[in-house]
């Protein structure tokens, strides 16, 4: 065997190894979100406290919905990995499909940092919550680096696709 197909050989299992970790980790981030937003959009509905009784039942679920949504994104950005594994395990290390997925989770984490920073903050304040505070912290600019490159490798994923079928057309 040579060393390249060694290399190979060695990135699909650690795909698989990924896509295992993903598919046991992945519903335990579900549930991390999850069950806290649940139990608070409870709390708020049925045994309000004193500012949530001032904005309303149906603010106060939104306010809490609103405050979760930047988490939600996150997390719907992990779970959009998951193609790339697949195709990366299947040994597809250029394809549109993991190009797409990993394109799809920068835009999704994109949507968190601005979730954060921006509209879930703003809304909250708008629906009579806590004021509108612009808080930026180390985390929000490693999300924000994390999107960057996600996008950035999938549009570099992308350009190789074309690039092969290209050349691939050019040959037929």
């Amino acid at each position: 065997m040579s060393k390249a197909d060694i290399r190979i050989q060695k990135a699909r299992a650690q795909a698989g190894q990924m896509r295992v970790m993903g598919a046991v980790l992945i519903p335990m981030l579900a549930a991390a979100i999850g069950l806290p937003l649940i139990g608070e959009v409870y709390l708020v509905s049925f045994e309000p406290a004193p500012w949530a009784v001032e904005v309303g039942a149906p603010s106060a679920v939104l306010i809490k919905l609103l405050s979760y949504a930047p988490a939600m994104a996150a997390a719907a950005a992990v779970v959009m990995l998951q193609p790339a594994l697949v195709e990366y395990h299947e040994g597809r290390f250029v394809s549109d499909k993991a190009s797409a997925a990993f394109q799809l989770a920068g835009i999704w984490a994109l949507a968190a940092f601005f979730l954060k920073l921006l509209v879930a903050p703003l809304v909250i304040s708008l629906l009579g919550g806590a004021p509108f505070t612009w808080r930026f912290d180390p985390l929000d600019i490693a999300l924000m680096v994390f999107a960057a490159s996600v996008m950035m490798i999938g549009g570099v994923l992308d350009a190789a696709v074309a690039a092969l079928k290209a050349e691939n057309d050019q040959i037929v």
